[in-house]
């Protein structure tokens, strides 16, 4: 399966955020993605939604992402541990 790394680090970011609104800062740091706030706030796909200054939680959208791109997120995940 074929995907952009731009596409790979949003799904990267939407895995962490499955537990809950959470800062940018944080998740950059815990997903290795030193550009995640700048992804979240320009949420080309449609995936992140702010609900405070610099926290982000998925969106509907985000989550059914997360379904449709299973089998690559297992693989980000699994490469991140």
């Amino acid at each position: 399966m074929k995907m952009t790394a731009y596409r790979q680090d949003a799904l990267r970011c939407a895995l962490h955020l499955q537990a809950g609104p959470c800062k940018a800062a944080v998740v950059a740091k815990a997903v290795g993605v030193s550009r995640a706030a700048v992804q979240m706030r320009d949420d080309h796909y449609g995936w992140f939604e702010r609900v405070a200054r610099g926290i982000y939680q998925l969106t509907p959208k985000g989550q059914a992402a997360l379904l449709e791109h299973a089998e690559m997120a297992q693989v980000l995940t699994k490469a991140q541990t």
